[in-house]
């Protein structure tokens, strides 16, 4: 077991922050300069992306020139910006099938019905979420449906899942009853049979966690997913030979590119995607999941 300690570092100033790179063998800025760059980026955020030029000691290794690591920074904010469009198209996507198939098929408070439901208590928790949601957002729609309509029952499907975040979203629909149509015809919309829907579940949780991570501008490019998307046994039509690391961004990627064909057939998602990749170094591929030859991929052609 680790021995842990109470952490007891004291605040540094952005120029003692910038001192201590420079002193580490940071080279290629100044102080000020670089001063200047950390009152806008915490130093911890840039940090992500200085440790695979540092020895273990911290200090920075032979070479190592600022231009490297702003370079990595801002190319991974523009990918992290273009995932992050891309997931929009999808999360809208499945927001619509969920709400509206099992409103038609089971009635506008669907989401109340326990029978239609594997898992009662889960289901409990998931709906004081929905709930908080709903309280707290400021839509206009939910003005006008709370001074026109009787507020002592809950609002319909369509209005309360469009205030809530896609990881309630996915939650609810990894607990529907797998027996259901409306369940099996959501998932086939999206290229899934009813056994292959466990797959969809996995890839709907490991995009939300994708999702948060470019939401919260954080890291991306060289990121080990904690979630990791199931591969489907049956491959789609367009599809890679493989994943060479399942807990990678290649496979974020593939999932996105797959679904896009379905909610925005007319988003320019892959060659966007190869001319944002592409701004990285070749060495730096691996540490995406990227195969050499990604871009001759069926999918991405």
């Amino acid at each position: 077991m680790i021995e842990t300690r109470r952490y007891n570092k004291p605040p540094l100033s952005t120029n003692d922050q910038a001192e201590l790179l420079i002193k580490r063998g940071l080279t290629g800025i100044s102080k000020p300069e670089l001063e200047k760059f950390l009152n806008n980026v915490n130093y911890y955020r840039i940090r992500g992306y200085t440790y695979c030029y540092q020895n273990p000691d911290s200090t920075f290794k032979q070479g190592t020139s600022w231009q490297l690591i702003l370079d990595d920074y801002l190319h991974d904010t523009e990918l992290r910006t273009l995932i992050f469009e891309a997931l929009s198209f999808i999360e809208i996507g499945i927001r619509t099938q969920l709400e509206y198939r099992m409103s038609l098929a089971h009635g506008s408070r669907w989401y109340e019905d326990e029978t239609l439901f594997h898992d009662k208590e889960m289901l409990a928790n998931d709906l004081k979420e929905l709930d908080g949601h709903w309280r707290r957002s400021r839509e206009m729609f939910k003005t006008h449906y709370e001074t026109r309509y009787d507020t002592s029952v809950s609002p319909p499907s369509w209005m309360i899942f469009e205030t809530t975040t896609f990881g309630t979203v996915s939650k609810f629909f990894s607990n529907i009853d797998s027996s259901l149509s409306a369940r099996n015809e959501i998932a086939r919309y999206f290229g899934f049979g009813k056994y292959s829907a466990k797959v969809f579940v996995s890839w709907m949780r490991h995009l939300n966690l994708v999702r948060n991570i470019c939401a919260h501008h954080s890291r991306l490019f060289s990121r080990s997913f904690i979630i990791k998307p199931m591969i489907p046994a049956s491959r789609p039509d367009k599809w890679v030979s493989s994943w060479p690391a399942q807990d990678r961004l290649f496979p974020s990627a593939c999932i996105i590119a797959r679904l896009l064909e379905i909610c925005a057939p007319d988003y320019d998602f892959k060659n966007r995607l190869k001319c944002a990749v592409r701004k990285f170094r070749k060495g730096q591929l691996a540490s995406m999941g990227f195969p050499a030859e990604w871009e001759n991929e069926v999918l991405f052609r």
